[in-house]
């Protein structure tokens, strides 16, 4: 049954006469000698995949949560960021807390006093991304006004830092 050494292939048929008859043939007459064997291989290989899936579930579970509490943590700061950009400032410059400062002068006060809705409408009422596109069309005077209403007001970053890229 063996192939001869000039052979170079060998025979499908016997190929499939080795698969399909006298494998099963060798395995009935060893099958009482190495079932037991077979099962004990068989229950080791299968307790170590679960170890393995266990310990692969486990370890990228923990990266998962690792991700979601650093993904957590920077949404937070960002929320924070952004709850204090768009809260009005609480400090007020020294010279409003005083009546008679010397430091101010006549317009500041007029326009802190009686405020810019002249210029922009409900201006306090205004979010900063609404203010910003009507700055533009205003005179360098009216800009200044705008200025030092916001800086005694609620002092927004983004509103002064555009009356100053408008002004240069």
């Amino acid at each position: 049954m063996t192939p001869s050494g000039n052979d170079s292939a060998v025979n499908p048929v016997e190929q499939l006469l080795d698969l399909f008859l006298y494998a099963p043939i060798g395995l009935l007459s060893k099958g009482s000698e190495a079932l037991p064997e077979l099962v004990k291989r068989g229950r080791t290989q299968a307790s170590n995949a679960r170890v393995i899936g266990q310990f692969a579930l486990g370890a990228s579970n923990a990266k998962a949560r690792k991700s979601l509490s650093d993904a957590e943590a920077h949404l937070q700061q960002f929320l924070k960021i952004v709850s204090e950009s768009a809260r009005p400032s609480s400090t007020k410059p020294e010279s409003s807390t005083f009546s008679g400062s010397p430091t101010k002068n006549a317009t500041d006060a007029v326009s802190v006093d009686h405020g810019v809705d002249d210029l922009i409408e409900a201006y306090d009422s205004l979010t900063a991304t609404q203010i910003l596109p009507l700055l533009a069309p205003l005179d360098p005077e009216q800009l200044d006004r705008i200025e030092t209403y916001e800086q005694s007001q609620r002092a927004r970053k983004t509103v002064l830092n555009r009356l100053r890229q408008l002004r240069s």
